[in-house]
């Protein structure tokens, strides 16, 4: 008997909102308030999304601001993240139901195997790496970049880094999110990380040789996933509950100023945020 798992499919939101609306689906989660999610979405206007423990230094934000790309700290790890033509995806789930053990490694392991299985269905054979932290040359900018990276964590196609994902936790529950190019844009990459000429990565274009739609993509992800994850996918927005959190993440935490540039780990949730957890406690 197949898993069920809701998934969400948003339209493009500003890069805040985006990743306030995933801290919200893997708080509903751990509250027991929701089952297990996948989301897929893309990000209107483009922007950069710095880990949790990244300096803003390392990106330019002149840059950004002349691009008219958002820059938004992500509730994960690793290193920033360009996102403007692709899709990104975030999956919230219990780690105690993955079949290979509840550890960072054990998780992105399970769940590669549903985004090897969808990636396969385009004509695409990537595997996860198996490489613990090749930066290429290790300029500190350079090494800022995640796809200038490559992680045990990372997809790779012939030696060539596809997609990168991070996790953040809350108890026994993980949000993952990662980002896979559709295509790449050298002179932006240039101009946000001083990154010049390419380097060990690569996007879906460059593999297949031609185009690829979001949606092809999209379908493509959700057919890899329940095929591989043995999941049944139920279609849905996000709860009240879910909206509700997000306005509060959004206002209160990573559309400040003081969150995208501080770099530090914040412990305590908005009271507002754990009020509304109470009250909807099932």
């Amino acid at each position: 008997m197949k898993l069920q798992w809701r998934l969400v499919c948003s339209p493009p939101l500003p890069g805040s909102w985006n990743m306030a609306v995933d801290e919200a689906m893997l708080l509903a989660h751990s509250a027991g308030l929701t089952i297990p999610t996948l989301r897929l979405y893309r990000w209107s206007p483009p922007a950069v999304s710095i880990g949790l423990l990244q300096p803003i230094e390392s990106i330019s934000e002149e840059a950004c601001r002349q691009l008219g790309f958002n820059i938004v700290r992500r509730p994960s790890g690793g290193g920033a993240v360009l996102h403007q033509h692709e899709i990104t995806y975030a999956v919230v789930v219990d780690g105690r139901v993955c079949p290979e053990g509840s550890s960072v490694m054990a998780t992105y392991r399970w769940l590669a195997k549903g985004l090897t299985a969808g990636l396969r269905k385009l004509g695409i054979e990537a595997s996860l790496s198996n490489s613990n932290d090749r930066n290429c040359p290790s300029q500190h900018h350079i090494a800022s970049f995640c796809f200038a990276r490559t992680s045990a964590a990372d997809l790779t196609v012939d030696g060539l880094k596809l997609g990168g994902s991070a996790q953040a936790r809350r108890r026994h529950f993980l949000l993952q999110h990662g980002s896979i190019p559709l295509r790449l844009d050298t002179e932006t990459i240039e101009q946000i990380f001083g990154l010049s000429g390419r380097k060990n990565f690569t996007c879906l274009e460059e593999v297949l040789e031609r185009e690829v739609s979001p949606c092809e993509f999209v379908e493509a992800l959700v057919a890899g996933f329940s095929e591989a994850l043995g999941v049944s996918f139920i279609v849905s927005g996000l709860t009240p509950t879910e909206l509700r959190l997000a306005e509060i993440l959004f206002q209160h935490k990573y559309n400040t100023e003081e969150w995208t540039k501080e770099r530090k780990v914040r412990t305590e949730l908005p009271s507002k945020v754990t009020e509304i957890l109470k009250q909807s406690e099932p």
